[in-house]
């Protein structure tokens, strides 16, 4: 008994010690984790702006084609309504026409 009081302090100063590296590993693993954490968190970051960049453009695109098929639309109305315009002249005015027209 009296040698384990004798070693005590010698004990409790190797329990001490191992707590202290116990601690500075565990400091060092959630360093790494937060250093992991942090490039997720920055990928990320940019992943959404890309995917933010391609939605505007995509819009723009989808926009643009609207705009196109609007167009088309209204030339179309156009042309079908041009339809039976471009029957022959009457005499009277082919005869005018070529006058002014020669």
């Amino acid at each position: 008994m009296m040698l384990a009081l004798r070693f005590l302090p010698y004990l409790a100063l190797a329990l001490a010690c191992w707590w202290l590296v116990d601690l500075v590993q565990d400091r060092t693993q959630l360093q790494g984790e937060l250093a992991a954490a942090q490039i997720e968190i920055t990928t990320a970051r940019i992943a959404q702006e890309q995917a933010l960049e391609s939605a505007r453009v995509h819009r723009v695109y989808l926009a643009r084609a609207a705009d196109q098929a609007r167009q088309w639309d209204v030339l179309f109305n156009d042309l079908q309504s041009m339809e039976g315009r471009d029957a022959p002249l009457s005499p009277l005015l082919r005869a005018a026409a070529e006058r002014l027209w020669p």
